[in-house]
């Protein structure tokens, strides 16, 4: 075996530097190529996962590991060059300074590889400030969203999106129950869309602590709309008109959308500040990432 010229800590120092470079100067090329393919293989997969919408917690967890990839193939290649520079009797020298020195490189490039990739990317977060669109989402739970997705896809009837209501500076997830174009009648609580009824369905009650941390409890009703798509509602007895009037009805103008919020008994609405252009309408919720109740994690928001 060829005799390293340089000591294990300047393999490793160098490896970090750059991918496969702690073998080229040890002497040995056969795992340059590998560990430098590895590094610049991952940064394509970090890379080509900035354009993969969170749909789900499995996808952003690939994506993470992804944007990590690079960082890692990159440490992997300097101990690899580390270990066969010591195994193969490389010269004394660099000792802790030098695998330090590595160190600090490798936090900076790699912070700066991440944070670049996370700017690119299409993933972002927002965090629920309010009790409005319970059962779905709660306030306190941090949400991976798809960013500015309404800037280039139709929103869907029953979409939930991140909204800039009027007199607001914060975006907050509502909704999508009318589409341009559609005709909304409200009457003894029943809403029709196009003549064509939301159905509900009882199903159980609901329990959470609210924004202010006290516990409250509402009945929980399955909806349905016309075409399918299904989602939770609270609503109570006392709650039945809040967010939709009794014998209202009204047509959607070209270009606006009617919203609304989950938690009916505690929610604002197109009812009551009007339709919202679509420019209003910016990022897709995805998944539920941290939630106060465990169980809630991992769960996506869309339905």
């Amino acid at each position: 075996m060829e005799r390293y010229g340089i000591s294990p800590a300047q393999a490793f120092l160098r490896g970090l530097q750059l991918p496969g470079l702690g073998h080229r100067h040890a002497g040995v090329r056969a795992r340059q190529q590998f560990f430098a393919l590895s590094a610049v293989t991952g940064l394509g997969f970090g890379l080509a996962f900035t354009l993969v919408p969170p749909v789900n917690l499995p996808v952003l967890l690939l994506t993470g590991l992804a944007f990590l990839a690079a960082p890692f193939a990159t440490l992997a290649g300097a101990i690899d060059a580390a270990l066969l520079a010591r195994r193969a009797g490389g010269r004394e020298g660099g000792g802790f300074g030098a695998v330090a020195v590595g160190l600090l490189i490798w936090v900076a490039e790699s912070t700066a590889v991440v944070v670049a990739l996370a700017a690119m990317s299409a993933i972002g977060s927002a965090r629920i400030a309010g009790d409005a669109m319970a059962p779905t989402l709660l306030a306190g739970e941090w949400v991976a969203v798809w960013k500015d997705y309404y800037r280039d896809h139709l929103p869907e009837r029953g979409d939930v999106a991140m909204v800039l209501l009027p007199g607001s500076h914060d975006p907050v997830p509502m909704r999508i129950l009318g589409l341009p174009g559609d005709s909304m009648v409200s009457l003894l609580g029943t809403l029709t869309v196009n003549g064509q009824t939301i159905d509900r369905g009882e199903d159980g009650d609901f329990g959470w602590r609210d924004a202010g941390g006290t516990h409250r409890n509402a009945p929980r009703w399955r909806e349905t709309l016309p075409g399918g798509t299904s989602y939770h509602v609270l609503q109570s007895a006392q709650g039945l008109f809040r967010g939709t009037l009794l014998g209202a009805s009204l047509q959607i103008p070209d270009g606006e959308y009617f919203v609304i919020g989950d938690n009916r008994d505690d929610t604002k609405s197109s009812w009551n500040f009007g339709f919202l252009p679509g420019e209003v309408l910016s990022d897709r919720p995805t998944v539920i990432l941290t939630s106060a109740d465990r169980g809630r994690s991992g769960r996506g928001v869309q339905p």
